[in-house]
């Protein structure tokens, strides 16, 4: 009787890691074209916060569902972000040109504003594939859990941070790292930040309120 659980958690085990390496594939593949960013990164978060539940059912026919169903608003949101990142990178790069204590300054402020960006497009997407809301309401509440749960904003931010790091760190940790993102790298984020979602999205499920004096409907 010990071994048939024990079977049955490795297998459930594998079934998933399966799971997360078939979503993380799928992801990158429709990543390519950069445009699909944002609609790509929102099924996979429709298929992760399913999962974290074990609630996933069809893998495939799930991803492409919601990668057709979102594909505007997700689209629209990835494009908004991607041009403030662009500008709020450029201009970090033009403070750093200033000499002295107006360099140093501009610079804390231009992170600053890149660490909300991240945060935001942490949050943004999970909002979409979990809530039926308008774009504007959806941004509007990605900032307002960015600073209204600073603490897990911090430690999904620093999960994705420390892997990048971690992957760039030398050259032995970039070609032991590639793989693993081609593997199930963005699936793995994607799953612990699940994880830390479930505890964040309680402040819509329990109120049923949205920021935007809309009401924050939970997808099926």
């Amino acid at each position: 009787m010990r071994f048939n659980i024990t079977d049955n958690v490795i297998v459930r085990a594998l079934n998933k890691i399966c799971d997360m390496v078939c979503l993380n594939v799928l992801w990158l593949i429709c990543c390519i074209p950069i445009i699909t960013i944002g609609a790509s990164t929102t099924a996979l978060y429709t298929i992760m916060l399913k999962m974290v539940r074990n609630e996933e059912g069809y893998i495939f026919r799930g991803f492409f569902k919601a990668f057709k169903s979102n594909f505007k608003q997700s689209t629209v949101i990835w494009l908004i972000l991607l041009l403030l990142g662009i500008v709020c990178w450029i201009d970090y790069r033009v403070a750093g040109a200033l000499p002295g204590t107006a360099g140093f300054v501009m610079r804390a402020i231009f992170l600053l504003v890149g660490f909300i960006l991240l945060s935001v497009m942490i949050y943004v997407f999970p909002l979409t594939a979990r809530y039926e809301n308008t774009t504007r309401a959806t941004l509007r509440n990605a900032l307002i859990l960015t600073v209204g749960r600073l603490p897990y904003t911090i430690l999904m931010v620093a999960v994705a941070v420390a892997a990048v790091i971690a992957s760039l760190w030398n050259t032995a940790t970039l070609m032991f790292a590639i793989p693993l993102w081609f593997l199930i790298g963005g699936s793995l984020i994607a799953w612990i930040n699940s994880y830390i979602l479930r505890r964040v999205f309680l402040i819509f499920e329990d109120s049923g309120n949205s920021t935007d004096n809309n009401s924050t409907e939970e997808k099926e």
